[in-house]
């Protein structure tokens, strides 16, 4: 149900200057249990609805959606005129709806739809939420709330308050019509128009991942990581140019780069995407025959427990590389 609106849950809220430096970075860096602890021993981090949201986006980090979804309605009845909360309280329900009940499912995407609507109501430039918004419109079934007419007609509203996002909102919902071309024109379009724009770029080095066009996206993220200025972005993009080395076989010694710093930055986290950064490198280091430091990736690799068919799969093709018959470590 609804599976595109997961997008938006991909998107970052911006990061809020009214959080203390040292707690962002510590959830920029994924050090989600040290950053739960500080926030705790903070006495009135309650009447921070900032500091109470970035608690909650930590929460969701480490997959904790029931426990996120309580602390949200909290807020929401708290801090009831804070488009950010209604929006993450939003989005999560849409999470929790996803992949619970039916039953549950029904009453959590109508409560999101409300709060979405109250988000933009709030604060028309909240794009995340418009954004949300017109994918669950443009994706949910009649009986639930979606309407793909209501859908074009917010894009074409958003459109009015900001071009390039009303452009995004046409290209979510011509890849969720499978119009891929069509999306990835409109995109090329507004490109022509504002070249460097990271948000146009970002969506269009997924959209041709989608097309599986992995050499073009990887060269989208290149131009978009020297003017990225947000650190989770610039690490996310890092991730994608490493990992699309492999497939497309090409610029494998800035993949290799890229993923040593994603690994770097992230050194010691939660971060839950290092194991798959580090088969990656391995896979990059046997193809400029550093086979030393792709064991050595490899053994660590080895020992994760895992559940993800991909994952599991290209780790097998990593082993048989290495010449392994085997698992080598103890």
């Amino acid at each position: 149900m609804m599976k595109s609106v997961l997008f938006s849950l991909l998107l970052s809220l911006p990061a809020n200057a009214a959080i203390p430096a040292e707690f962002q970075q510590l959830f920029d860096r994924a050090h989600y249990q040290q950053l739960l602890a500080d926030i705790a021993a903070q006495p009135d981090a309650r009447q921070d609805p900032d500091l109470m949201l970035l608690q909650v986006r930590t929460l969701i980090q480490q997959q904790f959606r029931e426990e996120a979804n309580t602390l949200l309605n909290e807020l929401v009845t708290e801090h009831p005129e804070h488009s950010g909360i209604l929006t993450q309280a939003a989005l999560n329900k849409l999470a929790l709806a996803n992949s619970g009940s039916v039953f549950n499912a029904r009453k959590r995407a109508s409560d999101a739809l409300e709060l979405l609507h109250k988000a933009v109501l709030l604060e028309p430039t909240n794009f995340q939420a418009q954004q949300a918004l017109i994918s669950f419109y443009q994706t949910a079934p009649a009986n639930a709330g979606g309407s793909k007419a209501l859908a074009a007609e917010r894009a074409e509203l958003l459109s009015q308050i900001d071009s390039t996002q009303g452009v995004l909102a046409k290209v979510t919902i011509a890849t969720n019509e499978t119009r891929l071309s069509d999306a990835l024109q409109l995109l090329e379009q507004q490109l022509s128009l504002n070249p460097n724009n990271t948000d146009l770029l970002l969506r269009k080095a997924t959209l041709l991942v989608q097309q599986r066009a992995f050499l073009v996206a990887q060269e989208t993220y290149m131009q978009a990581l020297p003017l990225l200025t947000d650190p989770l972005q610039q690490q996310s993009t890092q991730f994608q140019i490493g990992r699309l080395a492999v497939f497309s076989g090409k610029h494998q010694v800035a993949g290799i780069a890229a993923l040593e710093n994603y690994l770097a930055f992230y050194q010691n986290s939660q971060q839950p995407r290092l194991h798959r950064a580090k088969l990656r490198l391995a896979q990059l280091y046997i193809h400029e025959g550093e086979v030393d430091k792709a064991r050595v990736l490899y053994a660590e690799v080895a020992r994760i427990n895992s559940d993800e068919q991909d994952f599991l799969e290209a780790r097998d093709d990593l082993a048989r590389a290495l010449g392994y018959i085997a698992d080598p470590v103890p």
